[in-house]
Parts: C-alpha cells; sequence; structure tokens
C-alpha cells in the first residue's frame, strides 16, 4: 500500500506543478467526454461520470500498486 503523507512530504515544486496539469486535463477529459456522450447519445451525465470515475480509478490501481 502507499503511504500518502510521506509522499506529500516528499514533493517539490516540481512535482507539485506535474499535479496541477494533470488536475487539469483530468478536468478538461472529464468535460469532452461529457460532450462526446451528449452529441452521440444525448445525455451529457453519464459520460462524464465515466470520463470522471475511470482515470481515477486508474490512478488508485496504480498508487496501490507501488
Amino acid at each position: 500500500m502507499f503511504n500518502l503523507h510521506q509522499m506529500l512530504e516528499n514533493m517539490t515544486l516540481t512535482g507539485w506543478i506535474i499535479v496541477l496539469i494533470c488536475l487539469g486535463i483530468w478536468t478538461f477529459a472529464t468535460y469532452m467526454v461529457g460532450e462526446f456522450s451528449e452529441r452521440k447519445w444525448g445525455d451529457r451525465e453519464s459520460g462524464a461520470l465515466i470520463g470522471f470515475f475511470a482515470p481515477g480509478l486508474i490512478f488508485m490501481l496504480c498508487l496501490y500498486l507501488l
């Protein structure tokens, strides 16, 4: 398992910048998946949920494997 407190303590300025960029990309990806879902099926919410939860689950799985 991962130690979140230790990971946050050891982060440098570059690490925080990378985290902010990744959060921005994640937010943009969630928006775009919602837009695509709305155009294709007329349901924006389900696409946005997939765009939100899928990257988060993959991220948590990667942290667990560390």
